[in-house]
């Protein structure tokens, strides 16, 4: 008899490190718009997404707002849209400077964006004024998340393929977490996989995760990697 999927829909957020530029056209003058060009960093396969459709793009705003705000405006201003887009609510932190934002996800030409910005602005969402940027910040999204566990604390992605997620026994700091992912890619002879650092919110308490974006049929290369963070974590906190 065949064991019944485990499907799971939660909320969560994502923690990664990528190179972020300004976007200079194709905005609302004078608005601040950062997009990532390399969303996946450490990671170089054939199943990459393919320019020219934009990349992760991060609207600033000139104030906080929650999640759920954003998640309500979004719901609304999609209804009047003819395409589709991804949002979800988030912070950038920059060495001298951080930034509440939005992350804007699949969006099929830049054309779109000023409609999506007039938008926001329309139900109350106001954006900073432009700042030219090219360096890596530090994003955490707060989004949701539909997985399969398809063993003991390891995920398979359902909404996008090649990501994976492990749990972790504890959580770590993010200079540990960097300075664990540069050992196991360092101990690997091949190290093609992108990590992000993460959350899921459970009915038993909160889920620490790696995120990892690797070849699909790899899963013997997600459980070596999975096996070395938790050596890694035994080793430093035993």
């Amino acid at each position: 008899m065949s064991q019944d999927r485990i499907l799971l829909e939660t909320v969560g957020y994502i923690k990664k490190e990528q190179t972020l530029t300004t976007v200079e056209n194709n905005i609302i003058p004078n608005s601040f718009v950062l997009e990532s060009q390399h969303p996946f960093p450490g990671y170089h396969g054939a199943n990459l997404p393919e320019k020219p459709k934009p990349g992760s793009l991060f609207l600033i705003l000139a104030d906080d707002h929650t999640a759920e705000e954003i998640a309500r405006i979004t719901k609304k201003i999609q209804k009047n849209l003819q395409y589709d887009f991804n949002a979800s609510e988030g912070h950038i932190y920059f060495k001298t400077s951080n930034y509440s934002c939005i992350r804007i996800r699949h969006l099929k030409s830049f054309a779109f964006l000023p409609e999506i910005q007039r938008l926001y602005q329309d139900n109350g969402i106001s954006f900073a004024k432009q700042k030219m940027i090219d360096s890596k910040g530090l994003i955490v999204i707060n989004k949701s998340f539909y997985v399969e566990e398809i063993e003991d604390g390891l995920y398979n992605d359902l909404e996008e393929d090649s990501k994976y997620y492990i749990e972790l026994p504890k959580d770590l700091p993010w200079d540990v977490f960097l300075e664990f992912t540069t050992n196991i890619k360092n101990n690997l002879d091949n190290s093609d996989f992108a990590v992000a650092q993460g959350v899921f919110y459970r009915k038993a308490g909160i889920v620490e995760v790696v995120r990892l974006y690797i070849c699909e049929g790899e899963m013997d290369k997600v459980r070596t990697i999975r096996k070395l963070y938790a050596d890694l974590i035994q080793k430093k906190y035993k």
